[in-house]
């Protein structure tokens, strides 16, 4: 029997919600929580130094002043490349006049596409551990050191003397609140912690193993034992400050460490401990928006910036990876 069908019918109209919806990762923790500083240059540079160790052995009385300290013996300077990160658009004259759904204009969403592609592409670099590359043109472009490596992830960087150097790291797999103030045992040893406190930047496998530190798993029941006053009528499962031996840690979860250049996979392991005091994005021009000349066929431009991670002394920091 012959019917029509929404199949075999012409001039059946489309339904076509006004609603676009972009779910991925944006938020940028390291950026954020960072200084901010002018680079003048394509190459800035910090200097590091170190004090003596004490020496409590005592002076003879009556014993002159016959010999000299250098003080500034141990001072080095250590420093990294700007990196130019960039992302375009452009949408033809005949788009910008078409009424498309979800979008009151195609040019303004193209261009806060753009600037939101930039943001992850800079905190993806500054938590890599990419190092640093001048630019040599023929493909060879500039390139920013990112954190990873400033720590010593794939060896240490020749510029950075011995004595500042990452000491406090975790390489063995799965963090256990034993293996977790090992690293912030080393880190105060290593520098006495001057900033205070410390924020750890954690992949989500890494962020769920420190949550588990508030958990006690009884070996009779298999089941977690949470002591907690049940006045708030909830139960929180959840570390975000950890307070130990050596200070506090603020725990902040991150899907942009480690991550490799045009790949969207997520290190889940990888962490970066960092004290916020001594780690600073230099930037050569900040962000920007142009718009290009329309040559006839629509409207066009780019967002773009210009930046380098500066990393005041590694071993004010550490990592889990």
């Amino acid at each position: 029997m012959a019917k029509s069908t929404t199949y075999n019918t012409s001039g059946n109209k489309e339904d076509l919600t006004s609603i676009i919806s972009t779910l991925e990762p944006e938020a940028s923790p390291f950026v954020s929580l960072m200084k901010k500083g002018k680079a003048t240059g394509t190459f800035f540079e910090m200097q590091v130094d170190r004090l003596n160790s004490p020496d409590f052995s005592g002076i003879e009385e009556g014993e002159d002043v016959s010999s000299f300290t250098n003080q500034s013996a141990d001072r080095a300077r250590i420093g990294n490349y700007v990196q130019k990160f960039r992302d375009t658009f452009m949408v033809s004259d005949l788009q910008e006049m078409v009424d498309t759904a979800g979008v009151a204009s195609e040019f303004a969403n193209a261009e806060s596409k753009a600037v939101r592609n930039v943001k992850r592409s800079i905190e993806s670099a500054f938590c890599s551990s990419q190092d640093r590359q001048a630019d040599a043109g023929a493909g060879a472009p500039y390139k920013t050191r990112g954190m990873l490596k400033w720590l010593g992830v794939g060896g240490q960087p020749a510029d950075v003397p011995a004595f500042a150097q990452n000491v406090a790291n975790d390489t063995t797999g799965t963090q256990t609140e034993t293996t977790f103030n090992s690293v912030l045992q080393e880190l105060y040893e290593a520098n006495g912690m001057p900033g205070g406190q410390l924020t750890l930047l954690a992949g989500p496998s890494l962020k769920k193993e420190i949550s588990n530190f508030s958990r006690q798993l009884a070996a009779t029941n298999g089941t977690y034992v949470v002591n907690q006053d049940a006045e708030s009528k909830k139960i929180t499962l959840s570390v975000s400050v950890y307070e130990g031996d050596f200070g506090l840690c603020n725990i902040v979860p991150s899907l942009f460490i480690n991550r490799t250049s045009g790949s969207d996979a997520v290190d889940a392991d990888a962490g970066l401990l960092i004290d916020p005091e001594y780690v600073s994005m230099m930037s050569l021009k900040a962000e920007s928006v142009t718009e290009l000349e329309n040559q006839g066929g629509g409207r066009r431009g780019f967002v773009d910036v210009v930046a380098g991670l500066a990393c005041l002394s590694p071993v004010a920091h550490g990592y889990f990876n």
